[in-house]
């Protein structure tokens, strides 16, 4: 039976934030941030409910140098909301690249992280091909196409079960030739190589050397909306401070996207609201 989309959406933030609890014990680095992801995350999503609350676009955390991979995490919670509607989740996207005015942060590739997370939402994702449907999604320009061709060249290795040093050395050597970011790509591989097992797709993106604790969040929130809360394992769970905190948030998300404004963890749980698929 299908988890119901509730779970699936704290899956995702929850995931992000253990990814990223393992890779910085696997780097003994702490990110250079001023806000945690937790609070990265809320801003976002807090957007998104109160659709009347105005931004200030000098707020400092519309400054805060996000690598791609942190960017992508910043806005899982755009990505939660419009995955059954690409078009509003890339017009979302332009509008907050715009107040971010950060030259270093892919549209593409947090379009690629957007859609691949719809995809797991929605039930409609293929580990083996997900990269060539992507292309006409995405409506890349020229200058784009770069990009696509590195994650198609991931596409192409876990096709081919290429292991996990080959692949982060090819990816490595493609994106100096291409872009200079990774870490896009080497979430993707991490992920898609072992989709069905959040345990071990954290554990190999914490051996990729390359941004780990970014790579580390950004596969664990892909491996969270594919394999829900029942996926992620207990005894990480455990040391999950946020845990209560991301369950409310991300259940008065889904209440804004589904329409239903007033809804809880405990009604969250019956049949009928199980049963959402579409906003109203």
């Amino acid at each position: 039976m299908q988890s119901a989309l509730l779970y699936r959406f704290q899956a995702t933030m929850m995931g992000a934030i253990m990814g990223e609890m393992i890779g910085i014990q696997a780097s003994g680095r702490l990110p250079s941030r001023h806000y945690s992801l937790e609070d990265l995350m809320e801003f976002y999503a807090e957007s998104l409910i109160d659709p009347s609350r105005i931004e200030n676009s000098s707020d400092p955390i519309f400054r805060e140098p996000l690598t791609n991979a942190e960017a992508a995490i910043a806005l899982l919670p755009v990505f939660l909301y419009f995955h059954d509607d690409f078009t509003k989740l890339r017009q979302n996207l332009q509008t907050v690249l715009k107040v971010w005015q950060n030259l270093l942060i892919s549209e593409l590739d947090l379009l690629a992280i957007g859609y691949t997370i719809a995809q797991a939402l929605k039930g409609d994702l293929n580990p083996r091909r997900l990269v060539s449907p992507m292309f006409e999604a995405l409506l890349a320009p020229p200058e784009g196409i770069p990009r696509l061709q590195r994650l198609q060249q991931v596409e192409t290795m876990v096709q081919q079960k290429v292991g996990l040093e080959d692949a982060v050395q090819l990816i490595l050597t493609l994106s100096e030739a291409t872009t200079g970011d990774a870490a896009i790509a080497l979430a993707l591989y991490c992920f898609l190589s072992t989709a069905g097992d959040f345990r071990l797709s954290i554990l190999r993106a914490a051996q990729t050397r390359y941004q780990v604790p970014g790579v580390t969040a950004l596969t664990g929130a892909l491996s969270g909306a594919l394999n829900s809360t029942i996926g992620l394992p207990a005894d990480w769970r455990m040391t999950l401070n946020q845990e209560e905190h991301i369950r409310q948030i991300c259940t008065r998300l889904l209440a804004s996207w589904s329409g239903m404004y007033h809804l809880n963890d405990e009604n969250m749980r019956s049949p009928s609201a199980q049963s959402i698929t579409a906003p109203r």
